[in-house]
């Protein structure tokens, strides 16, 4: 049985599949007018990201 509390969260790039933990340096930011600030893959520049 996995221990939840033990399991790193990776957030994940939908359009290069770049993965790094969130709010680890390794991701950019974008602020967006009505969104306010949102996650920026390094590699391609999306923001089309998941985490899980």
């Amino acid at each position: 049985m996995v221990d939840d509390a033990t399991t790193a969260t990776r957030v994940t790039c939908y359009e290069c599949g770049f993965t790094a933990p969130p709010g680890s340096d390794d991701w950019e930011t974008a602020t967006h007018p009505s969104l306010g600030s949102l996650t920026r893959c390094p590699e391609c520049g999306s923001t089309n990201t998941t985490s899980g």
